[in-house]
């Protein structure tokens, strides 16, 4: 029975975004240095072995990138009249190679840039959400004072921008309340809180008997639509209060509003649920 060739393991990526980019940034150095000088294809050779170990220590052995990169250049012309020809192959194919090298830098800059905002990103709004999800609680406590002492009841949106402005300041450097929004249909709307450093904008809204769910929804589309187009305005946190649990499909709420056409992430609390 015939032995199958055993396939090489699959190799994941062996440095950072950062260091990939500075080894694919002096091998496309070296490969245009060699395209100033003759070379023969022992050097070609060494040079693709490099070439191909840097590839997957970058971006794994498996991926579509040490497939294109390696491929590149390479022309399919058989026996040369004359030394003068095979060097032009070997220069042509080094010239494809460092076009396919850019693009694949240019992809690992783009990752890059992705992930370091994403990282940035997200441990601020965990510390938002973690303020969001026990808001409730902390009005409940402040109902309860010693020797009946005066305390803040939360009865609107205005009660709700103040407890949650004293929490904010406990996790966030720079919050700003009130902060002017762009001008949108003749409006110009004020962002409840902006966390500027962090870029996050917050709205916040408290249900009340005379402000049905749709009515809520379609406030908050339109405020979705007004603050995309500012700049500090990187992400926006929608923060419904709800004691009276007048919203009945929360889930269904929250999944409409994120979903609405935007430029930016959109993400929706309600609070309590159920």
């Amino acid at each position: 029975m015939p032995i199958s060739p055993k396939s090489s393991p699959v190799q994941q990526p062996t440095v950072s975004a950062s260091e990939g980019l500075a080894l694919l940034r002096s091998i496309t150095e070296r490969a245009e240095r060699m395209t100033a000088v003759p070379f023969g294809p022992q050097e070609l050779f060494a040079f693709s072995a490099t070439l191909k170990a840097t590839l997957s220590d970058t971006f794994g052995n498996n991926s579509e990138w040490v497939t294109r990169v390696m491929k590149a250049g390479i022309q399919y012309v058989f026996n040369p009249r004359d030394e003068h020809e095979k060097l032009a192959d070997r220069i042509a194919e080094l010239r494809g190679k460092i076009l396919m090298l850019k693009e694949a830098m240019s992809y690992l800059e783009t990752s890059a840039t992705r992930t370091t905002a994403h990282q940035a990103e997200a441990p601020a709004l965990e510390k938002l959400e973690i303020i969001l999800h026990r808001f409730h609680r902390t009005a409940l406590q402040l109902k309860t004072r010693h020797a009946s002492r005066p305390t803040l009841t939360i009865d609107d949106e205005y009660d709700v921008q103040d407890l949650l402005h004293a929490l904010l300041l406990v996790s966030f450097n720079d919050v700003r309340s009130e902060e002017p929004g762009p001008s949108h249909a003749g409006g110009g709307p004020r962002f409840d809180f902006l966390l500027k450093e962090e870029q996050i904008v917050i709205e916040v809204k408290k249900t009340r008997p005379s402000l049905n769910t749709r009515d809520l929804s379609d406030e908050l589309i339109a405020d979705i639509a007004r603050y995309q187009a500012h700049p500090d305005c990187q992400t926006l946190v929608c923060f419904v209060y709800d004691p009276d649990h007048r919203i009945h499909n929360v889930a269904g709420f929250i999944r409409d509003l994120e979903r609405t056409a935007s430029k930016i992430p959109v993400r929706v609390v309600v609070i309590p649920v159920g």
